[in-house]
């Protein structure tokens, strides 16, 4: 299970929190003072990217943990994960995914509904003299949707989705998977009623998988079974004849589209704001200079330090400041992650989410220090990452501006063995 949400920065807002200059510590080794930053010479070495640019579809068929039918030698299925010698276990699925399967569009061959009013009917008759008759324009499918499904990823925070095109927006069927289903399990015949879905001539389905930045098999925190989510025999059909409308058994050539969304651009840059910068005037800041209303959606926007030598560290505490306008409601969170090997392997020290509000809210847990003492073992090149995730809503502070989350002063210091 997750740590409980202590572990996690929630609304914290510190405001009696002064750094004029990182102390140097007392003992009996030699204190050194590794790397300091306020960010007001232009930080130097800093670097950033957007992580959704270049990602690959995890979604395809495979025999991997495939639903058994006993009439064929080698079954296959969609599956959202991977085998993967780096995952614990070697397989599941990854941090801060978000994998799409989307079905081709379905034509349905008759137009929407149209109820009449009893306003309409009564105006047939009005002042006793018929009028025109309104129409009346009739659905003649009901289309099911149906699937045999099989998932486990972490519950309560990594979740699978059903969901409809409607009118331009996707619409969650379901609440998401996630925990595990226990095995392959199946709908039958009675599936998701798309009904109430219909605004055109054709459907258009899919399934959506969604983790956050921490506890899957990437990290090791969660082990899946095969995870994420695996899905065949996905059909549509019309309840009302029988008639087929799609089906997909993953046997032959893929009617399936696997996808992944658009690269979102990057939205770290230095800003030049008494406000926003916990040490004037520069800091750093993941936000939109177009509307600072509202948090850019489906970020994963990376920020690294420079490459830091601690050679001869004998102990060494990160310490940092963030400042976040970041709703709780809508799921955006920063992961925050340490390389001692120059870059090359990121251990994770924290995820949080929750908004600090105001110019006063500075805070981290990187200001009670973070110990880089574990992962010596690593090397001694250190380099910091902070990286934030949003969802596809586009939330934010409204009118306050200031939606994102800003990172200012940064200091290594320890003793020398």
């Amino acid at each position: 299970m997750r740590a409980p949400l202590s572990s996690c920065f929630i609304g914290l807002a510190v405001t009696a929190l002064i750094v004029a200059a990182p102390p140097l510590l007392a003992g009996p080794r030699s204190n050194v003072l590794f790397y300091w930053d306020d960010m007001d010479s232009g930080a130097p070495g800093w670097t950033h990217e957007d992580l959704t640019v270049g990602v690959e579809p995890t979604f395809h068929i495979d025999t991997y943990y495939a639903l058994d039918d006993p009439e064929i030698d080698e079954d296959h299925s969609w599956w959202c994960g991977e085998l993967n010698p780096a995952f614990t276990g070697g397989d599941g699925y990854g941090n801060a995914w978000d994998q799409r399967l989307e079905l081709p569009p379905i034509s349905i061959g008759s137009v929407a509904v149209r109820d009449v009013s009893w306003g309409e009917i009564k105006g047939m008759y009005r002042d006793g003299v018929p009028q025109e008759k309104p129409s009346r324009e009739g659905r003649t499918v009901q289309p099911i949707l149906t699937f045999a499904y099989r998932y486990d990823s972490e519950a309560g925070y990594d979740y699978t989705y059903v969901q409809v095109d409607s009118l331009g927006v996707w619409r969650s069927l379901n609440a998401g998977y996630h925990g595990s289903s226990g095995g392959w399990q199946d709908h039958g015949p009675y599936g998701y009623d798309l009904s109430d879905c219909l605004w055109g001539d054709e459907l258009r389905l899919r399934f959506r998988f969604l983790s956050d930045g921490a506890w899957s098999d990437e990290d090791g925190l969660y082990d899946s079974d095969g995870g994420a989510f695996h899905a065949d025999n996905i059909q549509v059909y019309d309840f009302l004849t029988g008639t087929v409308l799609f089906y997909e058994d993953c046997e032959g050539e893929p009617a399936c589209v696997p996808a992944v969304p658009e690269p979102a651009g990057d939205y770290w840059h230095l800003v030049d704001d008494l406000c926003s910068s916990y040490s004037a005037p520069y800091s750093w800041w993941c936000g939109d200079d177009a509307d600072t209303s509202l948090i850019p959606p489906n970020l994963a926007n990376a920020l690294y330090s420079p490459v830091i030598d601690i050679s001869g560290a004998w102990t060494c505490t990160l310490r940092h400041l963030v400042h976040a306008e970041v709703p709780t409601v809508d799921n955006d969170y920063w992961a925050e992650h340490v390389s001692l090997d120059g870059g090359t392997t990121f251990h994770q020290t924290h995820v949080w989410w929750g908004d600090f509000a105001g110019c006063d809210g500075w805070g981290s847990s990187g200001f009670a220090g973070d110990d880089l003492s574990p992962f010596f073992g690593d090397g001694r090149d250190f380099v910091f990452q902070i990286t934030f995730y949003t969802t596809d809503n586009g939330c934010g502070p409204g009118a306050a501006g200031g939606a994102g989350i800003n990172l200012d002063d940064i200091w290594l210091e320890g003793q020398m063995i």
